[in-house]
């Protein structure tokens, strides 16, 4: 006989935002943020490391066991060395931070289109609309997308808040909307946690699969506050969105306390997570694309200063004396006139003595400082743009080079399909779900160079010569390869109609 099931339907929790919570911890009031208390969408700032409790700059003397120091702390967690190093190269060197700011505005200077993913669909048109609205109300969306390109060339990853005002009375053609975006803030890389996996125990059973939780003891039994997990201190759940990344507790002055139990997980409901760069496949804490920048940037910075060291041994010219080297007193004579020499700036010798002024291949020395000043230079640059020095245009006529981009196409186009894809999923679908909307929308920064742009034109000028034309589902992708809104003529011109005009 059957036995009956007794077991009880699963309850989910419907709460989307949380309250936010305040916590002591030694004796220090301690803020854990969630969301407003009224359970609206998040409004306000949380966290912020104030200016008093930045970290120094360290760049100024480093050397090669502090930068190697500063990874291998990374690698086991604690990432606050490295992210200094990243943070002064950017602000003190003018290579890295030209070569990441040309990496940058070669997506941002680009006209960005906000456009339906089916312009057949009037959801994706409403969506696209209200999108577009919430850009322009933006108080500084370019900063925005600023900040979180910073995870294309240097930063593992970058995080910002995503806060929200009241959208008030609705425009012309656009839905009504019950919040839209007012601005972006930047996470200070230095809040960034990532000792909380390495301090785990386990696997957190929560809504981890059975392959993942395995033979691991189950959760104790603890109450939960706030956002922390009612799993044991030291157990991480991979089902969580962002598992092995957390945000250091921060008190009321703006200090971090670095208590990585009261680390708290970032919130999907607030803050944008972004990585750009092409290494995601390794732990954030590992570094990213920056950790192979720092040796470059440290030769160069100790080859500086060996050629200044060169310089002021054997920049001058150095006298040589000829004396008679069995004459003892000739020999003493000589040797305190060159010491005299540097306080009077001249030579007191006997008349039979003679002296000569040598040089040294001062030439020779500052020819190979310069050799080795570009090939570090070449390194950096081909990390952030793809393109050695050698390879970049340079003067008045450099656009008729082959190379008319100061980055390579191709860095160009993964940079704008990342950014776009995390506009999309972590900016543009939080804000369809908050004024219950549907449909779906993409992100389009420009669009083809201008060669490459006249060379797609001639295509289809050639295509359309030899009776071919555009098939209306390919013109999506004209629409993603040109950064331009296309549509079908009423009345396309006849193949005779596209000739070239001929002048009599």
């Amino acid at each position: 006989m059957a036995q009956k099931d007794t077991r009880q339907p699963i309850k989910f929790k419907t709460k989307k935002y949380m309250k936010p919570v305040k916590l002591k911890l030694f004796g220090i009031n301690v803020l854990e943020f969630g969301s407003l208390p009224d359970g609206n969408p998040p409004q306000k700032q949380t966290k912020f490391l104030s200016p008093r409790y930045e970290p120094s700059n360290i760049s100024t003397d480093a050397d090669v066991l502090q930068i190697t120091e500063a990874i291998r702390l990374a690698e086991s967690g604690d990432t606050q060395e490295l992210f200094r190093f990243y943070r002064d190269v950017l602000l003190s060197d003018d290579l890295i931070a030209g070569e990441f700011s040309t990496r940058k505005l070669a997506v941002l200077s680009q006209p960005l289109a906000i456009l339906p993913e089916d312009k057949n669909n009037p959801d994706d048109v409403l969506l696209a609309k209200a999108m577009l609205r919430a850009k322009n109300d933006c108080e500084n969306w370019n900063d925005g997308m600023k900040a979180l390109m910073g995870s294309h060339a240097i930063w593992p990853v970058t995080v910002t808040e995503r806060l929200y005002k009241p959208a008030g009375p609705s425009r012309p053609g656009e839905p009504q909307l019950n919040y839209t975006l007012r601005k972006f803030v930047p996470v200070n890389p230095q809040l960034l946690c990532f000792q909380w996996a390495y301090m785990m125990g386990g696997i957190g059973l929560g809504t981890a699969s059975a392959i993942q939780s395995g033979n691991l003891a189950g959760p104790q039994s603890s109450s939960s506050t706030g956002n922390r997990s009612s799993h044991s201190a030291y157990t991480i759940d991979l089902e969580k969105w962002e598992p092995c990344l957390k945000l250091w507790p921060i008190d009321e002055a703006g200090r971090i306390i670095y208590d990585v139990t009261h680390a708290c997980y970032l919130d999907p409901a607030r803050h944008v997570v972004h990585r750009g760069h092409d290494l995601t496949e390794f732990r954030d804490n590992w570094g990213g694309p920056g950790r192979s920048l720092l040796y470059w940037w440290l030769f160069r910075q100790l080859g500086r200063s060996w050629f200044a060291k060169g310089m002021e041994h054997y920049g001058a010219p150095w006298p040589i004396g000829y004396a008679n080297t069995t004459d003892p007193e000739a020999i003493n004579l000589l040797q305190e006139a060159f010491k005299l020499s540097k306080s009077i700036g001249g030579l007191v010798v006997d008349e039979n003595t003679r002296v000569e002024l040598k040089e040294a291949m001062v030439s020779g020395m500052a020819n190979g400082h310069e050799t080795f000043h570009n090939i570090c230079n070449s390194a950096i640059s081909f990390r952030i743009t793809g393109l050695k020095e050698s390879k970049k245009p340079a003067g008045l006529n450099a656009g008729e080079g082959k190379f008319q981009e100061n980055i390579r196409e191709d860095v160009r186009v993964h940079d704008q399909m990342t950014l776009a894809d995390t506009c999309k999923r972590q900016i543009a679908w939080p804000f369809r779900d908050l004024n219950n909307l549907k449909g779906d929308v993409k992100f389009i920064w420009g669009g083809l160079s201008d060669a490459d742009a006249k060379t797609f034109a001639d295509l289809l000028y050639t295509m359309r010569q030899a009776g071919y034309q555009l098939a209306e589902e390919s013109i999506p992708t004209a629409n993603e390869r040109t950064g331009l809104c296309w549509e079908r003529a009423s009345n396309p011109p006849g193949a005779a109609d596209m000739s070239p005009l001929k002048l009599p």
